[in-house]
């Protein structure tokens, strides 16, 4: 399930729940770019600790590439800090890595703070 919260500087989507399949992972993806569009925020925090995801790093490198092929150009403009369980740190780190590789502003933490952080700081060209 997601639930959005329009913050001051940022949205904050909260996730929950289980995700096992590629066919999963893209819906999820779906549904969290249906909440950007719907808020029109421009800076995404999703927070997902609870959220059970798959350790195959092939969905991820799949899921970017469904990014960069079928989801709108507008993907680009969005910069999303998610923040995941310390147990699926290693898929998340791979997936930031890939979305950045292909020109996605997207990164990955364990730590609420740091994903507001890397969100609100004065340090980009915003």
């Amino acid at each position: 399930t997601l639930t959005s919260y329009p913050k001051e500087d940022y949205l904050l989507i909260e996730s929950k729940g289980a995700i096992e399949t590629m066919e999963e992972l893209l819906a999820h993806s779906r549904m969290v770019w249906e909440e950007i569009n719907k808020h029109n925020f421009r800076k995404v925090l999703v927070g997902e600790p609870e959220t059970v995801l798959p350790l195959d790093l092939t969905l991820y490198f799949n899921l970017v590439k469904s990014y960069v092929d079928s989801f709108p150009p507008e993907i680009y403009d969005v910069k999303i800090a998610i923040v995941v369980a310390e147990a699926y740190f290693e898929v998340a780190s791979s997936w930031e890595t890939l979305c950045q590789s292909r020109g996605l502003q997207y990164f990955a933490f364990t730590s609420l703070e740091d994903a507001i952080h890397c969100l609100t700081s004065k340090d980009d060209d915003e």
